[in-house]
């Protein structure tokens, strides 16, 4: 074993505390160094705090600071939710409802049960950390509670009809937009990325009334369809029989012109042939009516004694001319 001479020792006691000393300065510029860097992740900013008194804010990448300054950083793309009527649970399968939250007055005065979702994201960090201070479960609450009063105050502009059927795009667009606007006022640095309706039903108490009041709907529909359908195959058969009367008024009046212009040109032609031979045309136009009259009779001979009458009806009369 090796003896430490007292030489050694005074050796060591004259130089130890300079190495000491140099060590501690290295760890401690280390100490600095590791503590001067911060980075912030893509889609975040940081706010810089120093002894409790805000420095500013920090986009994503790296950044020097002081050693001593807190960083926090706020993920500024991050979609969270409020829940309203359903509540999710951690396992984010089962949903527990709250039918306190579900009941609202409609313009109409009538009760509707509706879940709905507020999609948000932090937009200002500042507003949200340092101005309104928002770091408890109580904040939450407040900030939710705001967003649940501007949707109530939506469906209390619409019907209840309208907000079972048709209304409920109109009123996520209304309810998203007066919430942006509330929460913009109020500079608490949330940005509502959306509102979506998940479910609108009737109380229980009232929804077999209300399924009798959709059923006649219903019926109320089909008659209306059946009437329209009657009405329309009536409508077109109408057409129909007009088109046919159209087209026989139509070949009437082609055959009255025909008619008409060949009698007009026979009279022509007599008045031309009456102007050479008028004696001829006079003979031939009384033959020509007798022989109409008497294709139209029956002939009987009497010869007075009423037993030997001669029945000719049933012969020719052009027979019995010549």
């Amino acid at each position: 074993m090796k003896r430490i001479e007292l030489s050694d020792l005074e050796d060591f006691m004259r130089i130890g505390p300079r190495v000491l000393i140099v060590c501690a300065f290295i760890a401690i510029f280390f100490l600095c160094a590791v503590n001067s860097f911060y980075t912030v992740p893509l889609g975040s900013r940081a706010l810089l705090f120093s002894f409790g008194r805000y420095l500013g804010v920090t986009e994503q990448g790296l950044h020097f600071k002081v050693p001593w300054a807190k960083v926090l950083r706020f993920d500024v793309q991050e979609i969270r939710r409020f829940e309203f009527g359903e509540k999710t649970e951690l396992t984010g399968r089962l949903y527990l409802e709250d039918s306190a939250e579900q009941k609202m007055v409609t313009a109409d005065s009538k009760i509707l049960l509706i879940s709905w979702v507020a999609q948000w994201r932090i937009s200002d960090p500042y507003q949200f950390f340092v101005t309104n201070t928002i770091n408890s479960e109580n904040d939450f609450r407040l900030i939710s509670g705001l967003a649940e009063a501007d949707f109530r105050k939506e469906v209390a502009n619409m019907k209840y009809e309208e907000v079972l059927t048709t209304g409920k795009i109109a009123l996520s667009a209304n309810s998203k937009s007066r919430i942006s606007n509330t929460f913009k006022e109020l500079g608490i640095g949330i940005t509502i990325v959306d509102v979506l309706i998940s479910d609108v039903k009737v109380p229980p108490s009232v929804q077999s009334s209300y399924n009798e009041v959709e059923t006649a709907k219903q019926a109320k529909t089909s008659a209306i369809n059946e009437a329209e359908a009657y009405a329309n195959k009536a409508i077109e058969e109408a057409k129909g029989h007009a088109q046919v009367a159209l087209n026989n008024a139509e070949a009437y009046k082609v055959n009255k012109v025909a008619d008409a212009t060949a009698m007009a040109t026979r009279l022509d032609s007599l008045n031309a042939m009456y102007e050479i031979n008028p004696e001829l045309v006079r003979t031939n136009l009384w033959y020509e009516n007798i022989h109409d009259i008497l294709e139209r009779i029956d002939i009987t001979f009497i010869d007075g004694s009423n037993t030997n009458n001669i029945f000719l009806g049933d012969i020719p009369i052009a027979g019995r001319i010549k």
